[in-house]
């Protein structure tokens, strides 16, 4: 192996330490003399400081800005966020906070900014689990609570947030907050019966708020609680609400539960207030039908009928109400202001026919059926009780071609096969086929006009005695009229048993006086 002299070794060594050296001073930055006032960074932000305190944060800023080019700490970073905030640019804002919680998570004041900003904008995927970080490390703070409850809803995370707020509603109890926003989720959930339990806990005890009080009734009638209804609604006319809706509201149930003195004691608070709703006087007059004041009645619907605010529901009730009470002038005149009113709809003509049908004007009612069957072409109860009018007018065939096309929409109906047969005995034809419909209706139920139907078939096929039998199954239910004890006593002439005949067309007489079948049937006795 070759060997170097040392001499030559320790030139080499001493070239090496010399050329080092001269490189690390020339790296090194030249001594600054010492400053006497703060560093630039400190100063720039004092500046800041200052422009602030005036509300100059343009300034403000531009001074935090120059600030950071010497130092970058949470402190500037905030002071520029709070700027932007005061400026109206929370997206700018948010970008300097962000940058804060960057450099240190724990920063409460850039913590809670973000939060708030985050909500204000609607970034609740970003701010959630902000939130549930917060509440891991302190679990009972509302504030935040309140916000991820909020947050969730945000996101249709509806059970999230229903369970947030049934915590804080145990850690806040006198906190009306939660309750109500909680029966809000609900809501929105399309749960409102749900929201019924949250609003009774605090519908009582906040300052009078008609909205909450509107809410709080509309959940209890969705959760089918109509006596807690009742309740609230009580609570709330003690109030003395100048809104006319729960006062209409009780006094409507009242009627329903037939309970008028409650229904007039509320009556009579607003009655004097008829002017600015129809409905008053309508309530009035649905009071004074129970009274069977029909002139009372006709004055309260002629007061209503005059304001501008009238719906169907006053012309459909007192008009059924009159005819139903035989005031069929007054029925008949309820119709003809409907149709001025609200035009000539398959309601009212349907109404104004069967009130003629009646009364015996069997081709007014013909005529009316056949314009609102021209006008609802599919419509089975016009279909159906045209056919009867038909009947009425010796018109079977057109009779017998309307009942086919009711039954082919509904051949299970148990009442249209039972009409249909009924109708088929009064023509006295195709006996055994509505035999067949009668039957196949008794088979689903039992009533008095299904046994009628059938002893009527029997008698036309003079089975007379088992005629009699079904005739007098049909008696023994409650839901019977004169037209019973007539087919009875034409049962009874058929059988040559007279007197017992007699006996029968007098009970339909008792029960209707004006039954020309009976009197004339009467007559030929005698």
């Amino acid at each position: 192996m070759y060997k170097r002299s040392k001499y030559f070794t320790v030139i080499v060594v001493v070239f090496l330490l010399s050329c080092t050296q001269q490189e690390l001073i020339d790296d090194t930055p030249k001594k600054k003399e010492i400053e006497k006032y703060p560093t630039k960074s400190i100063t720039h932000f004092m500046y800041g400081e200052i422009y602030r305190s005036s509300g100059n944060y343009t300034y403000a800023n531009l001074e935090y800005k120059r600030a950071l080019e010497y130092d970058t700490t949470v402190t500037i970073l905030n002071a520029i966020g709070e700027s932007y905030i005061a400026l109206g640019k929370p997206n700018q804002a948010s970008d300097y906070f962000e940058k804060a919680l960057g450099l240190d998570p724990n920063d409460e004041i850039a913590g809670l900014n973000v939060i708030d900003l985050y909500m204000k904008n609607q970034r609740y995927e970003e701010v959630i689990p902000l939130l549930e970080a917060k509440l891991k490390i302190d679990p009972d703070i509302p504030e935040y609570m309140q916000w991820l409850a909020e947050a969730y809803r945000g996101v249709k995370d509806y059970a999230s947030s229903i369970s947030i707020l049934d915590k804080m509603i145990i850690i806040t109890k006198d906190y009306p907050w939660p309750y109500i926003f909680a029966a809000e989720v609900k809501l929105e959930e399309n749960k409102i019966a749900e929201a019924a339990p949250y609003l009774e806990k605090v519908a009582r005890r906040v300052p009078q708020n008609e909205e909450l009080y509107e809410f709080w009734i509309r959940s209890l009638f969705e959760s089918n609680n109509i006596e807690g209804m009742l309740s609230a609604l009580e609570f709330w006319l003690d109030k003395k609400p100048e809104t006319l809706s729960p006062y209409f509201l009780y006094i409507d149930y009242q009627l329903r539960f037939e309970k008028y003195d409650e229904a007039n004691r509320v009556l009579d608070h607003i009655k004097g207030r008829w002017q600015e709703d129809s409905r008053i006087s309508y309530f009035q007059g649905l009071s004074k039908m129970v009274e069977d004041d029909a002139d009372s009645v006709w004055f309260y619907f002629e007061r209503a009928h005059k304001a501008k605010d009238t719906t169907m529901d006053l012309y459909l009730n007192y008009g059924i109400w009159f005819w139903e009470k035989e005031y069929f002038d007054n029925a008949d005149l309820i119709c003809d202001l409907a149709i001025d009113k609200f035009g000539p709809s398959t309601q009212w003509l349907h109404m104004k026919a069967m009130i003629n049908a009646q009364r015996g004007r069997y081709e007014v009612a013909e005529y009316l059926l056949e314009m609102a069957l021209s006008a609802d072409t599919l419509n089975v109860n016009i279909m159906e009780d045209l056919a009867n009018v038909y009947v009425d007018l010796n018109k079977g065939d057109q009779s017998v071609h309307l009942y086919e096309k009711v039954l082919a929409a509904l051949p299970e109906n148990r009442s249209i096969l039972n009409n249909y047969a009924f109708v088929l005995s009064r023509l006295d034809r195709d006996l055994d086929k509505a035999m067949k419909m009668v039957n196949q209706a008794l088979k689903k139920e039992k009533s008095a006009a299904f046994c009628d139907t059938k002893a009527w078939i029997l008698y036309r096929q003079k089975k007379y005695k088992r005629a009699l039998i079904w005739i007098e199954k049909a008696l023994k239910y409650q839901d019977i009229g004169a037209d019973l004890f007539y087919h009875k006593g034409e049962i009874l002439k058929a059988m040559g048993m007279m007197d017992d005949a007699k006996e029968a067309y007098n009970k339909a007489l008792s029960m209707n006086p004006d039954y020309p079948e009976a009197m004339n049937a009467l007559e030929d006795i005698k």
